[in-house]
């Protein structure tokens, strides 16, 4: 039986002002491809599907253009649970209907299995959304204090016979406690410990998992976060995104395929005069600016030539703070006086009067 290990997809998801549609739609076409070149027989994915709870019509279309033809073209079976960011019982809604057709969606129950037959024999999967700590103590046992609590409580009738696949969404770690700074994902507490101890899930013969967009495995190379199929932040410009094929014959099989990127993502930090004579990108770029003194309408000049520019800041941070102390009387003086005294305290010189012509048409 050949799994594909999907999750985090985040559909809908956005960058500064620029959606992501058309640069997820570019990659699910790439994994529709691998699913049919590869045979795949079943397409896991390990929550956050969307990438809020309530996400636009344009991104529900993405998605279900992407099951439709999952299910009905190429004829495989999908097995998807919810993540931190969607709201299981909305992706549950039709829920029998999609099971008839091959979609098991799980958002909204703790304690499903569902079997398949190939000629090694059975695989039970065991799917489990994410729930909070809150919700799981009121509906699941009183005694929950953490993750690792839930995860002991959510396993404990398992008898492990046959081959065994968990799919689930959450922190998987080697020791219970968070033990490096994770970015680009939202915590799953606030002001609390997120992480649970990977030991649990020992005993499967592989467990995909979601919520951390590095790929990584955690104790053993079966225990596997595949990952985001593509960039999602700045903090991801160095990894290389790709999909985690399992092959589960008596002895199991992992590879990795990699997805390109319609538009990639970049840093650039520079003078602006040498960022100018640089080769136009597509790429979405956040641009660090060497220069002493602040551009005039720099991103507009930016957007010229990098036209997913998503930001920029200054290398040399503006300190206010001098060793006299600015005098503005805020009292006595109007709005465009109080501007004009900061500005000659800030720049050492007089604004022009063409700039206050225009700082009087901003306030009016």
């Amino acid at each position: 039986m050949k799994l594909l290990h999907l999750s985090d997809l985040h559909i809908g998801k956005s960058i500064g002002s620029y959606s992501l549609l058309e640069d997820q739609k570019f990659c699910l076409e790439q994994i529709l491809k691998i699913i049919e070149d590869e045979k795949v027989d079943i397409v896991l994915i390990a929550g956050d599907i969307f990438d809020t709870a309530i996400p636009n019509n344009e991104a529900m279309k993405v998605y279900s253009d992407f099951v439709d033809e999952i299910i009905f073209n190429l004829k495989k079976k999908i097995m998807a649970i919810s993540g931190n960011h969607d709201s299981g019982k909305r992706l549950e809604i039709s829920k029998s209907f999609f099971e008839k057709n091959s979609y098991y969606i799980y958002g909204n129950s703790f304690d499903e299995k569902i079997s398949f037959d190939d000629e090694y024999g059975k695989v039970n999967f065991y799917p489990i959304p994410y729930i909070s700590l809150a919700r799981a103590k009121n509906e699941i046992d009183s005694n929950i204090e953490n993750f690792t609590d839930l995860y002991k409580v959510l396993l404990k009738n398992i008898d492990y016979k046959d081959r065994n696949v968990l799919i689930s969404h959450c922190y998987a770690n080697e020791k219970p406690y968070e033990d490096e700074k994770i970015e680009g994902e939202k915590p799953l507490t606030i002001g609390g410990n997120d992480a649970m101890d990977a030991h649990l899930f020992k005993k499967f013969d592989y467990v995909a998992l979601g919520h951390l967009h590095r790929k990584h495995f955690v104790l053993d190379e079966k225990i596997r976060y595949c990952g985001t199929f593509m960039k999602y932040s700045f903090s991801e410009i160095n990894q290389k995104k790709s999909l985690t094929l399992i092959d589960l014959k008596e002895k199991i099989s992992i590879k990795e395929i990699e997805i390109k990127p319609l538009n990639d993502f970049e840093k650039i930090c520079d003078y602006f005069e040498n960022i100018l004579k640089m080769k136009n990108s597509n790429a979405y770029i956040e641009f660090t600016l060497k220069d002493d003194k602040p551009i005039d309408s720099p991103m507009a000049k930016l957007k010229m030539k990098f036209p997913h520019a998503v930001s920029i800041k200054y290398e040399k941070s503006i300190n206010i703070e001098k060793d006299e102390d600015i005098d503005i009387d805020f009292e006595e003086l109007s709005s465009l006086e109080i501007f004009e005294e900061f500005y000659k305290f800030k720049m050492n010189e007089k604004m022009t009067d063409l700039e206050k012509e225009i700082l009087k048409k901003v306030i009016q």
